[in-house]
């Protein structure tokens, strides 16, 4: 194989991967879609969301306590998902802890 097939060949591999690299990142934020909304977020304001979410990522780099118990609950959550039937899960974790401290 010479240099020119070499480097065609390499730029069809370059053109996959960022095919499937993109595939993954469309799924990935699909499949944050229905998180949302199977846990009613959808109805929030997206300042809510936004500020919600700014207060998450700021815990976890101050390694706050809470979100160990965030990540419990989350894991807890994609678990019952995973477990039901056609990717429906229970409502039952919204009610389960919604009297919790949210911020510590």
């Amino acid at each position: 194989m010479n240099s020119m097939s070499k480097l065609i060949s390499l730029d069809e591999q370059i053109k996959t991967l960022q095919e499937k690299k993109r595939k993954l990142e469309e799924k990935s934020l699909q499949d944050l879609v229905k998180i949302i909304k199977k846990l009613g977020a959808d109805s929030l304001s997206p300042e809510i969301i936004i500020g919600s979410l700014f207060e998450a990522v700021e815990a976890f780099h101050q390694k706050k306590d809470i979100t160990k118990k965030w990540q419990a609950k989350g894991k807890e959550i994609l678990e019952a998902s995973k477990k039901s039937k056609g990717g429906k899960t229970s409502n039952s974790f919204r009610d389960s802890d919604q009297n919790t401290e949210t911020t510590s």
